[in-house]
């Protein structure tokens, strides 16, 4: 405790790193702030009796489970997901498109035309997703709260897309000159009040409250400190290098447990829900076809993923998907040939691992044995709050209690986790930068 209070004490003698919190908390109270500006055609009190009334229904789980919290429908209702979309296809497309692969072997200067191209892609995904979101929402609370008239309806996607752009322009400015990544910090800030409002809700709705705070805690102490191992295991490669036949230096090849984050969760949320929504919109327009009427009930009630309690099916199908995605965008983002051609490039070598294709293959299964932990992993803290359902002591816990106070997803608490850590990495990158720049300064002036 000691410790940690010395470290607070040198946090709040360090001026640059005070002023990095103080800009970054200047930000997020913008970005709460722009939360309670609705866009024009919107029945906002319609749309606020109608979220409470579903606060365990399809519209708040989906909130939930892309980690946002909407009261009403805002200005910022899309949020970063066009962004975090237009990221992830410039990610796919530079291992496929040669002009962008080779942006981005050329550095900081490639970087920085990849991240203006994905803010241009990001645009025309916000407009499109803003238009679904009219939609899905409406039909999700079953009635046309929002106008979906032509004008209206582009006003209104317009609006949104603004908000979104305005978001991406705050998250660049955090990064730039806050303490965090802008776009995870942003997201963090939402889930942290997603949660506080659930807990409220929660809480105030329950006669047992001391039973449903030890359930929130032991429950989110599990994810946590899964997350945490699951975040900070690295594995190390030994690799030796060598000069003119003569050992120089050894080293090692860190490849963490996590390579490529949240991605899986992302694209397994969009795959499964997929059918769901297709099958959605076939019973809407209930086809002459009774087969495609037929399927399209049991997707309905089979693959449903915007609920707290989905099937079976809709449960395995997630978990797999996690899986085939992690090994998927791993094989995307890390190439063990790029690896194993660098570490021959500098004359390096792993010890009884012959160079080139051997190097390759070593790392390469290397990778396929990470992905099947991690995404393993990665899988059932996505499931965990479904699983939850299906376990007999938790469903008396249940019936006692009225409703399951499940405040936060899996995906959430892997966010928290990341965005903490790399809070405190940051910092303390800072204090020791900061530190031998005053070591530098007065060996000079001596």
């Amino acid at each position: 405790m000691e410790k940690f209070l010395k470290k607070l004490q040198e946090i709040r003698e360090n001026p640059s790193i005070k002023k990095k919190i103080v800009f970054t908390l200047a930000m997020l109270a913008l970005y709460r702030l722009l939360v309670f500006i609705p866009v024009p055609f919107v029945h906002i009190d319609v749309l606020m009796a109608k979220t409470i009334q579903s606060s365990s229904s399809g519209l708040w789980y989906f909130l939930m489970l892309l980690g946002w919290s909407i009261d009403q429908f805002a200005l910022i209702a899309v949020g970063l997901a066009p962004f975090i979309n237009a990221s992830i296809i410039m990610q796919l497309l530079g291992s496929v498109v040669p002009k962008l692969e080779e942006l981005t072997e050329q550095g900081e200067a490639g970087q920085q035309k990849i991240q203006q191209y994905t803010r241009y892609l990001s645009v025309p995904l916000a407009f499109l997703q803003s238009i679904g979101m009219v939609f899905f929402i409406n039909y999700l609370l079953g009635g046309n709260v929002i106008s979906t008239a032509p004008l209206s309806l582009i006003v209104t996607a317009f609006t949104m897309t603004v908000g979104s752009v305005i978001l991406m322009w705050i998250g660049e400015l955090i990064t730039e000159k806050g303490i965090s990544n802008g776009t995870s910090l942003l997201i963090f800030a939402s889930i942290v009040s997603g949660i506080t409002q659930k807990i409220y809700s929660s809480v105030a709705g329950s006669e047992s409250i001391t039973w449903v705070f030890i359930f929130m805690l032991v429950i989110i102490l599990g994810l946590v400190l899964l997350s945490i191992f699951i975040l900070k295991s690295i594995k190390e490669i030994p690799v030796i290098y060598a000069r003119r036949g003569r050992v120089e230096e050894s080293s090692s090849l860190p490849i963490p447990m996590n390579p490529v984050g949240m991605v899986p969760i992302i694209f397994s949320i969009a795959f499964v829900s997929f059918p769901y929504l297709l099958s959605k919109l076939i019973t809407q327009f209930q086809p002459m076809n009774a087969k495609l009427v037929g399927m399209a009930n049991w997707i309905e009630a089979n693959l449903n993923i915007y609920t707290q309690q989905p099937g079976i099916p809709a449960i395995v199908l997630y978990f797999a998907l996690i899986i085939a995605f992690t090994f998927f965008y791993t094989l995307i983002v890390f190439s063990p040939e790029r690896i194993s051609d660098n570490i021959q490039k500098r004359g390096g070598f792993i010890p009884g691992i012959r160079p080139g294709k051997e190097t390759a293959k070593y790392i390469n299964g290397i990778l396929m044995h990470l992905c099947l932990w991690w995404g393993a992993g990665l899988a059932f803290i996505g499931i965990y709050s479904y699983l939850l359902h299906y376990i007999p002591f938790i469903q008396t816990l249940v019936q006692s209690l009225g409703s399951l106070p499940v405040v936060v997803t899996g995906s959430g608490v892997i966010i928290i986790v990341w965005v903490v850590q790399d809070i405190m990495n940051k910092v303390k990158t800072d204090m020791l930068m900061q530190r031998y720049d005053k070591i530098d300064l007065s060996s000079l002036s001596e």
